[in-house]
């Protein structure tokens, strides 16, 4: 049990709820990858994951092949593909785990071959060509040489072709023109592997912001990820159903009365220009709450915001309560991240103070903060069973 006040807690039901809601938008042939890289974008990869496969997930997404074997050790069974690739290290630990890699280069290929050689069976694999997002992939004039030489693997099986999308979540006419030509560039690498031999069964390319804006790039499977966790990529957007998963709350430790001109945290970056109610609250920059929320962020205490005062230390931060018209006392609940009362703060809102994204902030959560699991709503209606996963 925690001693610490400071949580996170993760409603399984939204985010069984936001899955159902992006599975209405995809086409009729369309599968679903949930993108859990990240331990599922702060939220728990292990818990997010069994709540998605009772859902009917077809996939998961990871980074790593150490999240991978998380996830099967959890007893998750259904295909999961290691989106970073398996580095020089990993090729035996993906093949034992049953994962599917994401090959970008001639190197990881071959490695990867001669560990499935080492077993005599055949291993799926899926391609990912560069069709504009420049971080990862086979570069698109090396792909026709890339595949020629792929072509003398005896072992591996190309399952899957897929890139990334690089600015599918912004909505001027330069991102709409790249984001088409990047589905323009992948139909072109697709085709040239088809009349090289290679006919694989999955193409993906739609993350979130594609599922959104460019339907056509759907492909056999779609890859949402910060959807599902109930934020739109491309910022606030209230007229979307989605549903934040996430809510992080703490109590207040202490509060103490200040008179005026009585500087307050590291660097007296900040000092009250009259006398004042400042409340300590057990949470810092180690948990993940950002230091550069200092003088910035907001809490809520009552129903009501109160301001960050000073700077977030890594344990502690104070707010200024003077103004809430409630007594605040130690112990009472304070919202960092989600509803409370009339008001809410979401992810959106707190990276727009830390000058980041809302991944950042939900990912940064670190792991001193326990994850608690909300109860699973009885109106529930899973697309699969505990068997299936």
């Amino acid at each position: 049990m925690p001693i610490r006040p400071t949580i996170a807690e993760i409603d399984t039901e939204a985010l069984r709820h936001n899955l159902r809601w992006v599975r209405s938008r995809l086409d009729a042939g369309t599968g679903l990858l949930a993108a859990v890289k990240g331990d599922a974008y702060g939220h728990g990869a292990v818990p997010c994951a069994l709540a998605l496969a009772a859902e009917g997930v077809d996939w998961f997404g990871v980074a790593l092949v150490e999240e991978g074997r998380e996830l099967r050790d959890a007893g998750i069974r259904r295909p999961i593909l290691c989106l970073g690739g398996v580095g020089p290290a990993g090729a035996e630990a993906a093949i034992e785990a049953g994962l599917t890699p994401v090959i970008s280069t001639l190197d990881d290929a071959q490695r990867l071959d001669e560990a499935a050689g080492r077993r005599k069976v055949p291993f799926g694999v899926h391609l990912k060509v560069d069709t504009g997002m420049g971080r990862l992939g086979v570069p698109l004039p090396h792909w026709s040489g890339f595949l020629d030489k792929l072509a003398g693997l005896r072992w591996l099986r190309v399952d899957g072709i897929c890139s990334h999308l690089a600015v599918s979540d912004e909505d001027d006419e330069g991102a709409r023109v790249h984001t088409r030509e990047q589905g323009r560039r992948f139909l072109g690498a697709v085709q040239d592997a088809r009349a090289r031999g290679f006919h694989p069964p999955l193409l993906h390319l739609a993350n979130s912001g594609a599922i959104l804006a460019h339907p056509r790039l759907q492909f056999e499977l779609a890859r949402p990820g910060l959807l599902l966790y109930g934020y739109s990529p491309a910022g606030p957007a209230p007229q979307l159903p989605l549903r934040p998963v996430m809510t992080v709350r703490s109590q207040v430790l202490l509060v103490r009365d200040l008179p005026a001109g009585v500087s307050i945290s590291y660097g007296r970056a900040w000092r009250t220009d009259r006398p004042s109610r400042i409340a300590t609250l057990p949470v810092g920059y180690a948990d993940g709450y950002p230091r550069s929320l200092s003088n910035r962020g907001e809490v809520l205490i009552h129903g009501h915001r109160a301001p960050v005062r000073g700077r977030v230390c890594m344990d502690l931060c104070m707010v200024d309560v003077t103004d809430i018209p409630v007594p605040v006392r130690a112990g009472d609940d304070v919202v960092l991240l989600g509803p409370q009362g009339d008001d809410r703060i979401d992810a959106w809102e707190l990276a727009g103070w830390a000058e980041t994204l809302a991944w950042e902030i939900l990912a940064r959560f670190s792991t001193r903060v326990p994850r608690n699991l909300l109860e699973v709503s009885e109106t529930s209606t899973p697309g699969g069973s505990p068997g299936d996963i």
